[in-house]
Order: C-alpha cells, then sequence, then structure tokens
C-alpha cells in the first residue's frame, strides 16, 4: 500500500507547481453587505527575529555558524533534569571539544500518573481561540508509533498496543501523532489530533513474523556459525545432537541438512532484516522531510544484525530528520507454542536480537524499554522522558560541512544525569539551501507550526453565495514581525479533512504589504478557498527572499449553513475608516481612534425566523468583561432573501489605546444564542486630537430651557425692587406687579408717565401668558437699543429663548450682563444658551468670572466642568470636579468626570500620580455605582489604581 505521504508530498508539489503557471496577484478581500469574503493578498518578513533567550519561545534563527543537537537529559528514575545550563555541557566532535554558545530547554506538559486514567479533555471554551500562531513555543510534539510487524509474531503485539492506546490519552491535546505499521501491506495514519483513528488503526496490527520451519531444530546463533562463519566446533555441536545414532549416508545426509537449514535460516533472517530495515529506513526519511524533532516509538521483538555498520542508513536518516528512535522491545516467552520446540540456543538468539535494536535506540537519541505483558510502565516512562530535551548550539568548524560522518559526544559534569544525544552528524556540503517551492513544501508536511518566519492565522466561515451548500474558509494572516518590511514571498495553504485527505491547496509568489501602509504592524496575507462543511485542518507556510521560512497549523470548524433553521458566519472587525471600501477580514486589526466597523452575516431557512432575531455589537477588554460600548445594529437585507447582514460602527474615543476585542452578541427570542469575538488593537490617539473624550450623557446633557424657571417670586420681586429703588413715582404700579397683576401694573406705569417700565410690565404679562412673541416686542421695546433696562432684558432673552431662539437671547443677555453683578440663574442661563448652540468657550467666557465670584455656586460649577471636559481642558476641569464632590460626594456623573479628567492629564504629562490622588481616585472608583462601571475601572486601572 502506497503510504499517505507519498501522496502528501505529490499534492504539495503539485500545488507549488501550478502557482507557478497564470499565478495572478489576488484582490484584497472584503466583507461587505451582501457579499462574503473572498480572495486576497500574501505576506512576508523581511528580516529574522534575534535569538530568543526564553526557553518557552520558538528561536528565528539568522544564519548562525553553528550546529544543533538536541539532548535529552534524565535522571535516575527517568524524570528530565530541566535545570542545567550551556556551561555545564560538554561537546566534542571527532574528539575536539567545541564551545557550547547556548542550551535552549523545550518542555511540553506532563503529568506523572498510572497509565490508567484517560487524560481529562481540555475544557470547551465559550469563544473561538482569536488566532493560530508559530511565534510561541508549541503545545504539541510529533510522534510516531511505528510496528516492525515483520519482526513481531501474530497476535503478540495485542497488549502493548492496547497499552499504547492508554499512552494516546495521556499526550497533550496539541501532540500530532502518526501510527504506521511496516513493511507493506501496512497500517497508515498520518499526523492526527484525531486519537480515535489512531486506536482503530492499531486494532488492525496483528504481526506477521514467521520463523524457519525446518527438520532440525537449529539456533540462529548456531545457524550463523554454520553458515557464515564456518565454524567447525559449532557444526560439530549440532551434528552431535541433531544426528545422534546417524552412520555412514545417514549422517551425511543429516549434516547436508543441517548445512542447508542453516543457510535457509541466515537467508530468511537477513531477509527480514533487510525488509524491516528498509520499511523503518523509509518512513524517517519521510519523517525527516518534516521540519522539526520528532519521537519515534518502534514497537518490535527483535532486529537481527551483523553489526552496528548495518544500521547505517537508518541511523544516517534520523540523524537528518531530528528524530528520536525509542524502542519498546517486546518480551518472547520461552514457551511460545507457535514458535515450535525451543531453540538450543534460545539466550543467546534473543540476546543477538536484541543487540540490533539496542543499537538502533543508542545511535539515534533514543532509549530502549524492555516489555513484559503490557506496556503500561515502559510507556509512563518514555512519556516522561520525551517531556523535555535541551537544544544545545555547537560551534560549526569549516570542516565539519564535508557531507561525512562526524562523531559527537556530548557529557554533562552533573552527576546523576543521563544523557539521551546522537553519537555522529552529517552536514550538507552545500550548505542544504532548497527552492522556495521546496521550502515550502517542507514547511506544509509539518503537522506542528515550523517557527522560521513569524505568523498569525486567524480564519472566517462564511456561507458561499454561488455554491450551494458549500462553505467558504478565508484565511487572514500576520506574516513577519511588526514594522517588517514589504517583499517578495512565496506563500501557500493546504486544507486537510478529517480522514488526512488534502481537499485543498494553493501556492504563489507575492509581494506583501501592510495595510493602510501602517509602519507599526506585519505584513498582511488574505485568501480564500470553498469546501464542503466539515472539520478541517488549515497549514499556511511561508518564504521568505532569503529563504526563511515558517508554517502555521490551525484547526477549522466549517459548519454546515444551508439549509440550516439558523446559523451565522463569523464576525469581521477593521478600522472603521477602511469600511467604505469594504471590510477586510485580518488578525487583529489596528484601529484609530475614530472607531471599530464590524460585520457579520446571518442565515435562515425562513423570512420569519429573524423577526425575534437580535444583534448587538460590543467593545470590552476580553472574551469575558463587562461590555466598555454597546452599540444595537440593525440587520439588513442579505444577498438572499433568507440572509441578514450585521453592519456597524462603535466610535472608540472614549477608551484608552491597548489591546481590545468586540463581541457580537445574538439573541433570539430575548435570549443570547450566541457570543461571536476579534480581537483588535486600538492605537493610541494622536496629540493634536487631545486624546478620547466622553462625558456621561445625563452630566453634560445641556438643559432645556424652561420657561417657569424665570418666573420665581424672589427673581421677579428682586427686579421689581430695583426698578422701584430708582423710580418712587412707581410705588402703585410695583404694588400690583408684586401682587402678579401685571397688567394693571403697566396701566399704572403708563398713567404715571413711565413708559419704559410699562412696556417691560406689559411684556411681562405676556410672558406669564405664554404669549411670547407678543411679549417679545413689549419688551424689546422697553430693553432699549443697548439692553440697558435690564429686567426687560433679561425676560427678552427668556422670550427669544422660549420660542428656540437660541442665539437672539445669548446675544441679548450677552449685552446685557454688563459689569455690574447679575442673578446667578442670568449666568446659567446664557452658558446653556451659548451650549446649545455649540459655542463652547463663549460658556468658558461667561462662567469662568461667574465661577471665580461664586466658587460654591454648583449650577456654575458644573456647567463650566463640562465646557473644560469638552474643550479637553483637563486640568482646569478636575479643581472644579474635585470641589463639586465634597459637596456631591454620590454624584455618579460627577465621579466619572472626575475620573476621565484625572487619566486625561495622567496620560498627557505621562507623570506618576502622587499619594493624594491615588487616594481621592481611589475613593471615586468606590463610590461610583454607575452604568459606566467597565469603562471607570479601565481608566482607573490604566492609572494604576484598582478597587
Amino acid at each position: 500500500m502506497k503510504p499517505a505521504l507519498f501522496a502528501f508530498a505529490c499534492v504539495l508539489t503539485a500545488a507549488a507547481a501550478t502557482a507557478q503557471q497564470g499565478s495572478t496577484a489576488q484582490q484584497g478581500n472584503t466583507a461587505q453587505q451582501g457579499s462574503t469574503a473572498q480572495q486576497g493578498t500574501a505576506a512576508r518578513q523581511g528580516s529574522a527575529a534575534p535569538q530568543a533567550q526564553d526557553p518557552q519561545q520558538p528561536t528565528f534563527r539568522t544564519g548562525v555558524d553553528v550546529i544543533t543537537v538536541d539532548v535529552g537529559a534524565v535522571d535516575g528514575r527517568g524524570q528530565p533534569v530541566t535545570d542545567l545550563h550551556g556551561p555545564e555541557f560538554t561537546v566534542k566532535i571527532d574528539g575536539q571539544v567545541r564551545r557550547v554558545v547556548s542550551a535552549d530547554l523545550v518542555k511540553y506538559d506532563y503529568t506523572p500518573d498510572a497509565g490508567i486514567t484517560r487524560r481529562p479533555a481540555p475544557k470547551q471554551q465559550e469563544f473561538e481561540t482569536p488566532f493560530t500562531t508559530n511565534i510561541t513555543q508549541p503545545e504539541g510534539r510529533m510522534i510516531m508509533i511505528a510496528v516492525d510487524q515483520m519482526n513481531i509474531r501474530p497476535g503478540a503485539a495485542r497488549p502493548i498496543l492496547d497499552s499504547a492506546k492508554r499512552f494516546l490519552d495521556r499526550l497533550n491535546p496539541a501532540d500530532r501523532v502518526a501510527f504506521v505499521s511496516y513493511p507493506e501491506p501496512g497500517v497508515v495514519v498520518d499526523f492526527t489530533g484525531d486519537r480515535q483513528r489512531l486506536r482503530l488503526a492499531m486494532e488492525k496490527v496483528i504481526g506477521t513474523q514467521s520463523r524457519f520451519v525446518g527438520r532440525r531444530n537449529i539456533g540462529l546463533v548456531e545457524a550463523i556459525d554454520i553458515a557464515q562463519k564456518g565454524d567447525d566446533r559449532r557444526m560439530q555441536e549440532v551434528t552431535n545432537r541433531e544426528c545422534r545414532g546417524l552412520l555412514d549416508m545417514a549422517l551425511e545426509q543429516c549434516m547436508r541438512d543441517i548445512v542447508d537449514e542453516s543457510n535457509s535460516i541466515l537467508w530468511t533472517t537477513r531477509r527480514d532484516t533487510e525488509a524491516s530495515l528498509r520499511g523503518l529506513r523509509e518512513w524517517l526519511q519521510h519523517l525527516g522531510e518534516t521540519e522539526g524533532q520528532k519521537t519515534l516509538i518502534l514497537l518490535s521483538e527483535g532486529l537481527v544484525t551483523d553489526s552496528p555498520s548495518d544500521l547505517e542508513d537508518v541511523v544516517r536518516a534520523a540523524m537528518r530528520g531530528r528524530i528520536a528512535v525509542n524502542v519498546l522491545l517486546m518480551d518472547v516467552p520461552r514457551s511460545d507454542a507457535t514458535q515450535g520446540p525451543l531453540p538450543p540456543t534460545f539466550t543467546e538468539d534473543r540476546e543477538l536480537e536484541i543487540r540490533g535494536l539496542n543499537d538502533l535506540a543508542s545511535l539515534s537519541r533514543g532509549s530502549i524499554f524492555q516489555v513484559v505483558g503490557t506496556a503500561d510502565r515502559a510507556f509512563e516512562r518514555l512519556a516522561s522522558e520525551i517531556s523535555a530535551y535541551y537544544l544545545l548550539s555547537v560551534e560549526q568548524a569549516p570542516a565539519d560541512r564535508d557531507g561525512r560522518n562526524h562523531r559527537i559526544d556530548v557529557s554533562v559534569s552533573r552527576r546523576g544525569v543521563t544523557l539521551r544525544s546522537r553519537q555522529a552528524f552529517v552536514l550538507d556540503p552545500t550548505g542544504g539551501r532548497k527552492t522556495p517551492d521546496e521550502s515550502l513544501v517542507e514547511s506544509l508536511r509539518s503537522p506542528l507550526g515550523v517557527a522560521g518566519v513569524p505568523l498569525r492565522l486567524t480564519t472566517f466561515i462564511y456561507q458561499d453565495p454561488k455554491a450551494s451548500g458549500k462553505v467558504r474558509i478565508v484565511m487572514a494572516a500576520d506574516v513577519g514581525q511588526a514594522g517588517t518590511a514589504s517583499g517578495q514571498y512565496t506563500m501557500g495553504f493546504i486544507v486537510v479533512d478529517d480522514q488526512g485527505k488534502v481537499v485543498a491547496s494553493r501556492s504563489e509568489k507575492s509581494k506583501l504589504e501592510p495595510l493602510e501602509a501602517r509602519t507599526n504592524t506585519s505584513l498582511s496575507y488574505l485568501d480564500s478557498v470553498t469546501v464542503d462543511p466539515g472539520v478541517y485542518e488549515v497549514r499556511l507556510a511561508a518564504v521568505d527572499a532569503d529563504g526563511r521560512h515558517g508554517s502555521v497549523v490551525r484547526d477549522v470548524n466549517a459548519w454546515k449553513m444551508a439549509g440550516e433553521e439558523f446559523t451565522f458566519a463569523d464576525l469581521v472587525v477593521n478600522h472603521a475608516a477602511t469600511a467604505s471600501s469594504g471590510l477586510r477580514p485580518d488578525v487583529e486589526p489596528h484601529v484609530d481612534a475614530d472607531g471599530v466597523a464590524a460585520y457579520m452575516e446571518l442565515y435562515a431557512a425562513s423570512e420569519e425566523t429573524f423577526k425575534d432575531v437580535k444583534v448587538e455589537f460590543e467593545i470590552a477588554e476580553d472574551d469575558a468583561a463587562p461590555a466598555l460600548l454597546t452599540m444595537p445594529v440593525e440587520l439588513k437585507p442579505g444577498a438572499q432573501p433568507t440572509w441578514r447582514n450585521a453592519q456597524g460602527f462603535i466610535g472608540a474615543e472614549p477608551l484608552p489605546s491597548g489591546r481590545y476585542v468586540t463581541r457580537a452578541k445574538i439573541m433570539r427570542g430575548g435570549k443570547v444564542a450566541a457570543v461571536l469575538v476579534r480581537p483588535f488593537i486600538l492605537e493610541p490617539a494622536p496629540a493634536s486630537k487631545g486624546g478620547p473624550i466622553v462625558i456621561p450623557a445625563a452630566f453634560a446633557r445641556v438643559a432645556t430651557f424652561d420657561r417657569s424657571a424665570v418666573l420665581q417670586p424672589a427673581l421677579v420681586n428682586g427686579m421689581l425692587d430695583s426698578i422701584a429703588a430708582t423710580s418712587p413715582s412707581l410705588k402703585s404700579a410695583m404694588t400690583e406687579a408684586r401682587a402678579g397683576r401685571y397688567g394693571p401694573a403697566a396701566l399704572e406705569a403708563l398713567s404715571a408717565g413711565d413708559q419704559q417700565t410699562a412696556a417691560f410690565l406689559k411684556g411681562l404679562d405676556l410672558y406669564t401668558k405664554g404669549q411670547l412673541p407678543q411679549a417679545a416686542i413689549q419688551l424689546n421695546i422697553a430693553a432699549g437699543p443697548r439692553r440697558e433696562f435690564y429686567p426687560a432684558a433679561f425676560f427678552l432673552g427668556a422670550s427669544f429663548a422660549g420660542l428656540s431662539r437660541d442665539q437672539d437671547a445669548a446675544g441679548v443677555w450677552q449685552m446685557a450682563l454688563g459689569a455690574e453683578q447679575r442673578p446667578p440663574i442670568a449666568y446659567t442661563l446664557l452658558a446653556d444658551a451659548r451650549m446649545r448652540g455649540g459655542q463652547i468657550d463663549a460658556v468658558i467666557t461667561v462662567l469662568k468670572p461667574a465661577y471665580a465670584q461664586r466658587p460654591a455656586d454648583d449650577e456654575v460649577g458644573k456647567r463650566l466642568a463640562i465646557a473644560y471636559l469638552v474643550t479637553a481642558a483637563f486640568s482646569e476641569a478636575l479643581p472644579i470636579l474635585d470641589s463639586y464632590l465634597t459637596r456631591h460626594p454620590a454624584d455618579g456623573d460627577a465621579l466619572f468626570a472626575a475620573v476621565l479628567a484625572q487619566y486625561q492629564i495622567a496620560t498627557a504629562t505621562g507623570a506618576e500620580l502622587s499619594a493624594a490622588d491615588r487616594a481621592k481616585l481611589l475613593k471615586y472608583g468606590r463610590a461610583y455605582k454607575g452604568p459606566q462601571e467597565p469603562l471607570l475601572a479601565k481608566y482607573l486601572s490604566s492609572m494604576g489604581v484598582n478597587r
């Protein structure tokens, strides 16, 4: 049976070749109303990152001349030793000590157990993983379990394979495991995370060993001595045993039978050994084509070799492929009835069979474990040993790169530590330079990410509007590190279904650029493919112009959408400024303070379904955090009658810069049906904009004019008193006016010869009756051209304000203020009129001197604070708010505004808060109980104050 990896390589090679023919530049993918995401451009990295020092970070190498040696280190109990340092290692190459440049620990999650308890399934996440990356150290390993069925008796593998099934349960969920049996025909399961597929494959292996059966009982060692070595003494021993009592011609025939059967045993053994080594070598070579460290667990009862040199090709393949071969040596009982009579040299034969496997393990950085009965303890020990290893970077010499074997010896100064390392290495004299297509294929073969070019990949799932029943997978990737220069990349992907079959692939050479020409982001890649609904593995690889290559692997659930009663596509978010040309899917878009645009599609079997469906877009700090900002979204018709689009915009001005998520909350029948999440990065606001500003609506709301507010008896009587003080002849008129009889009062004033006061009182009478236009006529006459008669000017402005003529009202009130001290309401009414007209600077001009005269007047102070906040004069607003809160400590809107002002000051100056300011903010934060609590907490935490 042709191995799956052969076909896999062919698909990749074909994809690379196809990309060379007629490849056209792809258009940037957008998600617009009535359309789904399509194909896009690819991305690249122009330079590699410095070598990482953190053992849990991958290494993006820059071409340092070193030899990388992987070394396992265990203590006497088989537990990994994880605290070794570079100076403790000594490395000799061809007997000469070489400098160890670095020693990086690679460690994987491992929890010792009894080997019989299934590893708990990872907790189901409520939210989808935003993206997959090769920038962090991968949690998974590549492990191949190989069964040498040529050297296993029929049925003998069952107990050890049952243990192997339990071993699968103890592996990390991120581990990728392959299972093969060889020589052909054998069972093949490519690297997968599907443990059930592996268990089912193991059920099919039974062992195919068949020993030579002759007339004589001749042991393997005896046959080798007779047929290969011509050992007369051994021949005599076997003759004495097998030909006892025979004479003459019978004896001669018996001796010829011994020689013939010895030759047959030797030939059969060599045939089986060659077939076994050939099968193992082929799989090691295929594994070697996949980049990264691999572990091969070999199940066998023995391997007969003449000397370690017989293993040279196999060991070389393991060295080149960075494969550690660990052997589980299965026991062969002395009393096995399937093998016929016990060979006279059974013990020596077993030693010979074991020696070959022992040599194989020791030469390829592995261990050998002898198994009697079940292999649970052996697998437990193996799981411990492969949970950590060191990558030693050793100084390279020019003579190392000659294409020959070089002996390498690794030792450590610490006692009680056993090292597992290769005993030789071979370097390609050509430097191992590959073409971009070869590097692409190599990266795509790996079931785990390759850390050569930094990549971050996310996917978006849509119903395909053109292909009935199909779904479209859109792949968006960041290529390279932030700030990477634009350049040419060879990009490619494959999509693998849950049976290990490649269902789609593509590669191309593209120039990649950052979105919106930003200088602080990675390069952007976008592509898409249409598939049947199902569970897939997407592998994306990139090769830069310098030959560095990397890959990333992401599991994708392309759920069924067509014909479903109700379902939806993925959420797309990006910078609002880009929405006009279509919203492009991105990994983690950079967004300016002008806002976030969000888009998603919903599908149903009937239009009636959408009657009780609502969607809200939210911005929060993370998946589960309270919403900082929320916006209901109107559903609009989609590309088909039973499709709907939810598209909206959320301004980000209120938020500090940093990382956030946009959430789409889908509600059906008043209940939350689903929550979709996408991350974004909010860029700092330019200094010219003064930073993000938000004022609580209830605090900043400008009061509408209340006509009755100026008719308060105390206010009206005060104005009447001022008139009476300058006009004693109007005593009768003032008596009527104080009694609220403004009409008769006007007649009395007219009788006294004071037409101006008469006009004022008549206008006031009309004002109280709600006849504002008529009142304005009389009051305009009374106020005079320069508005010198203040009572009339005041009510003239009130008449204009009541008629919604705020500009006229403000003009009259402003002119009438003069230099005299006016009632407090005169300033607040004028400020409100200016505020309603959007003249914020004029509000400050009016209220600043008034507040200086009356700092305890909360109505004046509150309005002045609002004006300062709106104009980003936070340093002027804060002391007013602090003073106001001493008298109103529970005013939630003022508390929020004070925290906002302090946050803006701290952001602008960068100065550390004083102890007094911290205590004040902590007090404000604890006192606040309003709807903006999550946002207030965000402001406080950004200043280092936690409630």
